[in-house]
């Protein structure tokens, strides 16, 4: 963020617009493609070739509005791949971990990289590598099939009120960890001294130590304590500016997301009476809390209140805490 804001001769904060826009398109792809699509092959090229595109005008964008017009296609992208994702994941404890488990592998290499391209030859051309990975699913599309064989006259179906409120609570868990998130890259390095290379390898090790966390064959415990524990580091990532601190934080946070998340997962699809329809709900829903949360995050930046950022912060995800605490009550279930 803080070269493209160099670059275009803004502020860090109005960069986060590009995030906004990203994230804008996520959210209407996965909530559409929930409701109106279906997993097949046309989808699946359709989605790959989007993002390729959407990556390929990101690396030509002259400005930084044409920047977040073609990263929002991007978004559509993503929020496409994830729906085809997840729904066929969702419910079954063993794909969900399979499916959770690929953002943390990716995250492990995918920081250093980033910051070698950036610094070295450009965010163009970051883009363009973008494009690439984005058209490399196309290699498979003859695993997937013509028809949606399972669903071919899919009926959708209205979520319980459990399934209502976990969605809520998805939506404050990702708009209070995006709005310091987005910037933890700009807080190692402008609050704590940190070289972009060090911070890089502290998103590695985040995404290192996630790996395990999503793979968890063992009992996760409540979806709300792990998130109660995300509150606390949200406060501290921020406010604290000591390096070592700041490392460390930044670390652990990727084992408690990964742990928490699948257990949040787990307990929605147990809430919900058809378990694959709230896929792309889940993903929308939390999509849309990452276009509100570095829109807070950049206010805070912007004033120089890194503080208030993490107090406001840990506030919201205790809320998301508590809300799936209730949920997890059997008198709530299936209401």
């Amino acid at each position: 963020m803080t070269p493209l804001a160099d670059e275009f001769d803004t502020t860090v904060g109005a960069v986060g617009w590009i995030s906004t826009a990203q994230l804008a398109g996520f959210v209407l792809a996965s909530w559409t493609a929930g409701r109106y699509l279906k997993p097949v092959r046309w989808m699946f090229v359709m989605l790959g070739t989007i993002g390729m595109v959407a990556n390929l005008a990101s690396a030509a964008a002259p400005t930084l509005g044409l920047l977040a017009v073609s990263r929002f296609g991007s978004g559509l992208s993503l929020g496409l791949a994830a729906w085809f994702a997840w729904q066929d994941a969702f419910g079954d404890s063993e794909k969900t971990r399979d499916v959770a488990v690929v953002g943390p592998l990716i995250g492990v290499v995918l920081p250093p990289l980033i910051t070698l391209f950036v610094a070295h030859i450009g965010y163009q051309w970051l883009f363009v590598a973008m494009a690439v990975v984005s058209a490399s699913p196309l290699a498979f599309v003859g695993q997937v099939p013509r028809v949606d064989r399972l669903r071919p006259h899919r009926t959708r179906h209205a979520a319980t009120r459990g399934a209502q409120a976990m969605l809520v609570a998805l939506t404050l868990v990702t708009l209070s960890g995006s709005s310091v998130f987005v910037f933890a890259a700009a807080i190692g390095t402008n609050y704590n001294d940190l070289s972009p290379v060090v911070v890089s390898l502290c998103f590695s090790a985040n995404a290192l130590v996630a790996i395990p966390a999503a793979k968890w064959r063992g009992r996760r415990g409540p979806a709300g304590l792990w998130f109660a524990l995300i509150a606390v580091l949200a406060v501290i990532l921020p406010s604290v500016h000591i390096p070592v601190i700041f490392a460390a934080t930044l670390i652990i946070w990727g084992m408690f997301f990964f742990m928490g998340i699948p257990a949040a997962f787990a307990l929605l699809a147990s809430r919900s009476q058809f378990p694959q329809e709230r896929a792309g709900d889940a993903q929308a829903m939390m999509a849309l809390g990452r276009v509100a949360g570095p829109l807070i995050g950049g206010i805070f930046i912007a004033a120089d209140q890194t503080t208030e950022m993490g107090l406001a912060a840990g506030a919201i995800m205790l809320s998301a805490c508590m809300l799936m605490l209730y949920v997890d009550r059997d008198r709530f279930a299936h209401s």
